[in-house]
């Protein structure tokens, strides 16, 4: 039984990817049957007709090469040309943009972005860890998130900061970010739950879901307080925008000189929605 709900979880993560990934796919697929063509067709004979009446120019000098040239050339120019094409028609494109959970691998975000030239990317219905992952690495240029979506909340209360195990205070700390819903250190990995420990909340959980511009500056000074670490353990329940800003400000390239490497925790979906045992690192 366990197996075969392994093997449907599987084909369902499967559907979803194709379903939501369907253009990025068919483009992939356009640019290797192009680079095979050289290699099953001979494009000098195709063509011959079209290099006997015209000799080579800075209007052809592409198409030129690819019908006269060896396959392996041809394979590279008939790529190239494709890919200035498909890079040209994403420019505009949004990853991301349907409503489904958006569950890939970095490698995946990483070719979509610097192979097929996509721009912008949503954060929304992405695992946390993959959102800080993108957001701190700029993978892609742009992370748009509709403000009405996450208003600002004027005279916003003060944030609460809590400290745990401060006795137990070492190079290593977990860091629960509880923004949209509670987080109880029972949730915590057990090994992790001994830990020192800082937890800085929003609110009280209401799942309300909100730009909160004070929540990222006591975030950034409570990590830039924290001294020199060699590794910080984040729990988060924050929202994209939220995560956006945090990962960015309080752990970007030139806000992180204190730490060494940070990891983030998923959270579980389902029954008492434990985190995970083992982070996902983003540096």
């Amino acid at each position: 039984m366990r197996v075969l709900n392994k093997a449907k979880s599987m084909v369902q993560k499967a559907i979803r990817f194709v379903h939501g990934n369907i253009q990025q796919i068919a483009e992939l697929f356009v640019i290797v049957v192009i680079a095979l063509v050289p290699w099953f067709i001979d494009l000098s004979a195709v063509f011959k007709t079209y290099l006997e009446s015209n000799s080579i120019s800075p209007d052809n000098f592409f198409w030129y090469i690819a019908f006269t040239c060896n396959n392996l050339v041809a394979s590279l120019v008939l790529v190239v040309i494709a890919l200035v094409f498909i890079r040209g028609k994403n420019s505009d494109f949004m990853m991301n943009s349907g409503y489904i959970y958006h569950d890939y691998s970095y490698a995946w975000y990483w070719v979509c972005s610097k192979v097929l030239g996509i721009r912008k990317c949503s954060l929304v219905l992405v695992p946390i860890y993959m959102q800080f992952k993108l957001a701190f690495r700029g993978t892609f240029p742009e992370y748009p998130l509709d403000d009405e979506a996450y208003p600002t909340l004027d005279n916003e209360s003060p944030c609460s900061v809590i400290y745990y195990n401060r006795d137990k205070q070492s190079d290593e700390l977990n860091l629960i970010l509880e923004d949209t819903y509670t987080i109880k250190r029972s949730q915590l990995p057990h090994n992790n739950q001994r830990l020192f420990t800082i937890k800085i909340s929003r609110n009280t959980g209401n799942a309300e879901r909100h730009f909160s511009q004070r929540y990222i500056d006591t975030i950034i000074d409570t990590v830039s307080k924290c001294g020199r670490i060699r590794r910080i353990n984040v729990y988060a329940t924050t929202n994209p925008k939220n995560t956006l800003h945090i990962a960015r400000r309080a752990f970007g390239s030139g806000s992180r000189g204190n730490i060494n490497h940070l990891y983030v925790f998923q959270q579980s979906s389902n029954g008492e929605r434990l985190f995970s045992e083992k982070g996902h690192k983003i540096f």
